[in-house]
């Protein structure tokens, strides 16, 4: 599949690059299972300087430190890097270079959300254990749903559900979704 993705990727990469010059690639370290972290890729969708003007964003609306906090992400996020960025995130195609974490052994195709250390770092400890015991996924029961609307609470509850019912009926059923809405979204 990786293989199958790359050219997909260029392509996307060199869009997005022709508009807002910088990597073609995002890397980021997220916490994995048994608490290790590791380095996960995407696809850069966001301009170059995006963690200035989240800062500076933050500094000055409490509204976007609110939501920021609670969901861990933001809904109009002005760091975009315009249509092109805009569409690879919804259809998720900036997720494919994980495949590369997936071969590496360091993320599953469906697990829970890896999560970013500062968000990891804020789960009650029992929460975090549980969520440790699994691979992080590409996708999981909580990107099925309404993803944009589910807060950092929601997503741990989803995360739980699926680390105690995990087996192949739901990998399946989460596969299928997947491939749905991300077809729906475009």
């Amino acid at each position: 599949m990786l293989i199958i993705t790359i050219p997909i990727l260029l392509v996307i990469g060199f869009a997005i690059k022709i508009g807002y010059p910088g990597p073609l690639f995002y890397s980021q370290i997220r916490e994995g299972k048994n608490g290790k972290a590791f380095r996960i890729w995407k696809l850069r969708t966001m301009v170059k300087n995006s963690k200035e003007l989240l800062d500076n964003l933050l500094l000055k609306d409490k509204d976007r430190v609110a939501e920021w906090m609670d969901f861990g992400h933001l809904k109009n996020d002005p760091r975009i890097a315009g249509p092109i960025g805009r569409f690879a995130r919804k259809s998720n195609l900036d997720e494919l270079p994980q495949l590369w974490n997936i071969c590496r052994g360091e993320m599953a195709f469906i697990g829970p959300r890896p999560l970013e250390l500062f968000l990891a770092e804020q789960l009650a400890p029992r929460v975090r254990a549980i969520r440790n015991t699994a691979l992080p996924g590409l996708t999981g029961l909580w990107q099925i749903g309404f993803r944009d609307e589910v807060n950092i609470q929601q997503m741990q509850r989803y995360d739980l559900l699926y680390i105690r019912c995990q087996g192949l009926p739901i990998d399946f059923y989460i596969l299928w979704r997947t491939v749905i809405m991300g077809w729906k979204k475009n």
